[in-house]
C-alpha cells in the first residue's frame, strides 16, 4: 500500500456490506461473529484498519442486503447500521449485489450441469435463484440511497465511503467464459453495470466518497493473469473464498484503494 496518514489512527471505523466486503474464506473468522456470516480477518476493513490503526467496528455479513443494513435482522444480528454512532469517523459500505442476485446468478450459471445429479441440481437453483431481474434492477439505486442516508444521520461528522463490487467476468464479451452461456455472462455484466450506476447515485446524492473498485479490477477478473476474485464452482473447505468472490488479492487491492481514496 501507499504511504498512510496518522491523522486516523485510532479512528472508530464502521464497515458495513455484503460477502464482499465481509471476506468468506479469507482468514480467521471474526471472533463473536455469527457462522453464517463469514465475517473474516482477511476482508478489506481488517487490512485497512491494521494498515492505518484504525479502531474499526466490522458489522459486515454475507448474504446482506440493503434491508439488512437498515432495519431488518440477519443471523440473529442486529441490522448493520446499529453499529454506526455519532463519533464514528469512517465508514464504508459495499452492499446491492444480493438485492438483485449477482453473485448467486453467477454462481448458478457457473455450475458444471453436466456432472451434478438432477437432484441436486434443482437444490442448486432453489437456493441461488437471483432476484426478481428488472424490478430489483429498478428498485436498487433508491435502496443504495436509502443506505447512504441512514448512515449520514447516524454519523453525520464520518467520512462516508461507498466501495463498488471488484469485477468477476472478463469484460469483453467476446471473451468466452467457461460454463457460462453468451446470455448468461450479458446478464451478470449488466447486473454488475446496475451496481455500478446505483453505488455511484448513493455516493453523489449523499455527499459521499466513491471508490471506483470495479473499472480498477477490469483487468484483474477471475479468468485474468492476476485475478483479484475467484472463477469456479468446486470442492470448497472453509479456508477457500467463494466462487465469484474476491480473493486476498482482491481484498488487499480494494484495502488499498480505499486507503488511496482517504
Amino acid at each position: 500500500m501507499t504511504g498512510s496518514s496518522t491523522s486516523w489512527r485510532g479512528a472508530r471505523y464502521v464497515a458495513l456490506g455484503s460477502s464482499y466486503a465481509s471476506g468468506p474464506g479469507l482468514g480467521a473468522p471474526v471472533p463473536g461473529s455469527p457462522p453464517d456470516a463469514r465475517r473474516t480477518t482477511g476482508n478489506y476493513a481488517h487490512l485497512l484498519a491494521e494498515r492505518l490503526g484504525l479502531d474499526l467496528v466490522d458489522a459486515t455479513s454475507s448474504g446482506a442486503v440493503t434491508a439488512d443494513l437498515r432495519w431488518k435482522r440477519q443471523y440473529g444480528q442486529p441490522p448493520q447500521a446499529d453499529a454506526l454512532t455519532a463519533d464514528t469517523q469512517l465508514v464504508t459500505v459495499t452492499v446491492g449485489g444480493n438485492d438483485i442476485g449477482y453473485a448467486s446468478g453467477l454462481m448458478l450459471a457457473g455450475l458444471p450441469l453436466a456432472s451434478i445429479p438432477l437432484r441436486a441440481l434443482s437444490t442448486a437453483r432453489s437456493l441461488l435463484a437471483p432476484a426478481a431481474g428488472p424490478r430489483s434492477l429498478a428498485l436498487l439505486p433508491a435502496a443504495m440511497v436509502l443506505v447512504g442516508e441512514l448512515i449520514r444521520r447516524r454519523s453525520p461528522g464520518a467520512r462516508v465511503m461507498f466501495v463498488e463490487y471488484l469485477t468477476v467476468l472478463p469484460p469483453d464479451p467476446r471473451t468466452p467464459v467457461p460454463h457460462f452461456s453468451a446470455r448468461q455472462a450479458a446478464a451478470g455484466r449488466e447486473k454488475l453495470a446496475a451496481l455500478q450506476l446505483a453505488t455511484a447515485a448513493a455516493a453523489r446524492s449523499t455527499g459521499s466518497v466513491l471508490v471506483p473498485v470495479t473499472a480498477a479490477s477490469a483487468n484483474h477478473h477471475a479468468w485474468s493473469a492476476e485475478p483479484w476474485t475467484t472463477g469456479a464452482v468446486k470442492p470448497q473447505g472453509l479456508d477457500d473464498p467463494l466462487p465469484f468472490h474476491p480473493n486476498r488479492a482482491g481484498m488487499a487491492a480494494v484495502a488499498e484503494l480505499i486507503e488511496q481514496h482517504l
